[in-house]
């Protein structure tokens, strides 16, 4: 029989299989998805050597899969430890047999993952969240109603009665409309925040039950958008967002069909001195690499020798300089979410300015400084298409990154209303096949299947109206920026005959 057991990274795994293989014999550790176990007995591998969907790959060579039960605190990340369990959990869905479900090491995933899914209201970022828009608190970027204002939410935000009043309702179960953005993710089979990030961070903060949620007194997660200062014009992005679209939109008399408000937060909600590994802050912008206000930041935190927390960039990774990745060597937890909406001239042209091979190579430089590069997608009609061959490309060059995905929210550059659908869902199988498909991370696997499925649809039918609202927008920003649709993503061009 041949048994690969799944495990941490550390020495310790290679004993504790050892162990296990007392009457027969343990093969040692494996670190290639392709590889072909000649013999009998166990083998050992983890999330941190062979990638989600190369575990899945490989695990179909094998009698038996074993997650071992090591202790959480034996984990070099709760991070690998959820992904291992995940990937157990999409075995069993391939009919592996998996040895898993009796592991004390994941039963409070297995409660949070039944809690989300019972509870279709819960949700644990008021908890935990910290966000601000336009000079008020709202439960996440996604739920742009406000909550309280932003002093109230300093100085109160554990006691606010309108926070109170959110978290008994959803521990209730009742839905509220400030969470629709994720019921609809849910509604066309899409894994959701709510979803997603309640297990990633009962398992970050290792809450065992709803009691430990209830207990929590400060914010974890600190999500700031410092101004719109940015370095590219993505054709997805508005002028609250870039400044650079700001001025474009001025000069050439361009309307955004979004209302506008230039209105943003600051670091100084942040007392550094409390910061721990379990605290998350996360930057965007515009483009938090070209803000001096995340350089002063960075130094401050060197300063006051508090650089071990979860400390993430919603970054174009375009603007990598060495300064940056100099100061950026002082941080443990330093994490890089990584915007990339297409392959090589579509990420050109959808994020304009940016320059594809500047932006891969930043990235490899990253990576090979030692930090996590996550890889953020925006499906939508630009990249509908196309998307398998960013998905091809991050197999082969950055199999390991995270991915998430999210919907383009902008109605006329929908992922939903590509007049090719036989492309569309061509493309989306494509994507499936590659390991990085099954990668854990928000909204990825359930997003491809969602749009593929949408397009399968016998009775699906495009919105010619909104087709011919995209042209026009798109069309304004070609002329201001002297580019032209067709030359980059041709397939698209094409069906401007379609438009009414």
């Amino acid at each position: 029989m041949k048994i690969l057991c799944l495990g941490n990274n550390g020495t310790n795994t290679d004993r504790f299989v050892s162990y296990l293989a007392r009457s027969s014999v343990n093969n040692g550790l494996v670190e290639d998805s392709d590889f072909d176990p000649a013999n009998e007995g166990y083998y050992h591998t983890s999330i941190a050597d062979i990638n989600f969907g190369g575990i899945v790959k490989l695990s179909k060579k094998f009698d038996q899969i074993q997650m071992l039960d090591q202790p959480f605190n034996q984990w070099t990340s709760w991070k690998l430890l959820l992904s291992t369990y995940k990937v157990c959990k999409e075995l069993e869905k391939e009919g592996i047999n998996v040895v898993y479900s009796n592991n004390k090491n994941i039963k409070s995933f297995e409660y949070f993952s039944n809690l989300v899914e019972e509870n279709k209201s819960f949700c644990i970022y008021p908890w935990i969240n910290f966000v601000e828009e336009h000079g008020n608190n709202v439960l996440c970027a996604r739920s742009w109603e406000k909550v309280c204002d932003r002093n109230e939410a300093i100085t109160n935000w554990s006691g606010n009665s309108e926070y109170v009043k959110i978290r008994n309702q959803m521990l209730a179960g009742e839905k509220t409309d400030r969470c629709n953005y994720c019921y609809d993710l849910e509604s066309r089979g899409i894994e959701s925040y709510r979803q997603f990030e309640t297990k990633d961070w009962a398992a970050k903060l290792n809450l065992q039950s709803i009691e430990d949620v209830k207990k929590i007194t400060h914010p974890y997660y600190y999500e700031i958008r410092l101004s719109n200062k940015c370095n590219l014009m993505c054709r997805g992005c508005k002028p609250e967002w870039s400044h650079l679209i700001a001025k474009e939109f001025a000069e050439n008399n361009i309307e955004h069909p979004v209302e506008q408000i230039l209105e943003y937060s600051s670091l100084d909600v942040v007392n550094i001195e409390t910061l721990t590994p379990q605290s998350r802050i996360y930057l965007t912008g515009g483009e938090p690499t070209v803000m001096a206000e995340v350089y002063e930041f960075m130094r401050k935190c060197v300063s006051a020798n508090k650089t071990d927390f979860d400390f993430t960039l919603g970054t174009n990774a375009q603007a990598i300089t060495p300064a940056f990745v100099e100061l950026a060597r002082n941080f443990k937890g330093m994490n890089f979410a990584v915007s990339l909406d297409g392959y090589g001239k579509v990420n050109d042209y959808w994020r304009w300015k940016s320059d594809w091979e500047t932006i891969t190579g930043n990235m490899k430089t990253l990576e090979s400084e030692g930090h996590n590069v996550s890889i953020n997608i925006v499906p939508g009609i630009y990249n509908a298409t196309n998307l398998h061959l960013l998905y091809e490309y991050l197999d082969q060059e950055f199999p390991m990154a995270g991915m998430y995905l999210q919907i383009n929210h902008n109605p006329w550059q929908s992922v939903f209303n590509h007049p090719n659908k036989e492309m569309v869902m061509e493309s989306m199988e494509r994507c499936r096949k590659t390991g990085v498909y099954l990668t854990d991370g928000k909204s990825n696997r359930t997003t491809i299947d969602s749009i593929y499925n949408h397009y399968a649809n016998p009775n699906f039918e495009y919105d010619p109206v909104a087709l011919r609202e995209f042209f026009v927008y798109n069309d304004k920003l070609d002329k201001a920026r002297g580019s032209r649709l067709g030359d980059y993503i041709p397939e698209l061009e094409e069906c401007r005959s379609l438009v009414v």
